[in-house]
């Protein structure tokens, strides 16, 4: 052992050097592993507003599988996580939503009812019907979206009505979120469809708080 390095003690085989270098090692290699995790495997996701209560609730944070878009497909009824542009910053952010209509796939609204090809979609596996229910009572529709329009008198008038016809093109999906009169997605024409690529995650499990652990 050369006499100018420093050691800890006279027992002490290593210096303070050595484990300033280790500790380094030890710090880049976490770093690495942590950017791989959240850019390739698994990215955190914190839940805000109320777009998808009561699936998720504002305030949620866990995180979603970026793995899943690249190994596995998207199905219907799938929660994802969504790239979207910040009109007002100009930055990136994410949505979640859920899958409603997939690609090449015809989706319209009649009498509040979503229908897919001309068949009414039964989304009873995912909508809490009694919350649906208390939002009929409180707005009187659930799926519809609002428009305004100029009527005969040359009025403009803001009303309920059932969104437009859509038909996805072959690497587009139709989103929606589970609290429809709360949630801003496909159904909005500023919205539209999204595309494959700009779907981010599959899934989010949810670490936090406590009481709501679980995957969705």
């Amino acid at each position: 052992m050369k006499k100018d390095e420093l050691k800890y003690n006279d027992e002490d085989d290593r210096s303070i050097f050595e484990d300033i270098l280790d500790f380094v090692k030890v710090f880049a290699i976490t770093a690495l592993v942590f950017l791989l995790f959240v850019n390739f495997i698994a990215h955190p996701v914190n839940v805000k507003g109320r777009s998808m209560y009561p699936t998720l609730q504002d305030g949620e944070f866990g995180f979603t599988s970026i793995a899943s878009t690249y190994i596995g497909s998207i199905e219907r009824g799938d929660v994802v996580v969504i790239k979207m542009m910040d009109e007002e910053s100009g930055k990136e952010t994410h949505w979640v939503k859920r899958v409603i209509g997939m690609p090449g796939e015809t989706i319209s609204c009649v009498d509040d009812e979503v229908y897919i090809n001309g068949n009414k979609l039964d989304e009873s596996e995912y909508i809490d019907e009694e919350y649906r229910q208390e939002m009929v009572n409180e707005f009187g529709f659930f799926n519809r979206v609002m428009k305004d329009y100029v009527n005969n008198q040359g009025i403009t008038v803001v009303e309920a009505c059932d969104f437009d016809s859509v038909t996805l093109n072959e690497d587009e999906y139709f989103l929606m979120g589970d609290n429809r009169p709360y949630s801003k997605d496909s159904r909005d024409v500023t919205v539209g469809p999204i595309q494959k690529s700009q779907i981010f995650g599959k899934g989010v499990l949810v670490l936090f708080p406590l009481t709501e652990i679980g995957i969705n």
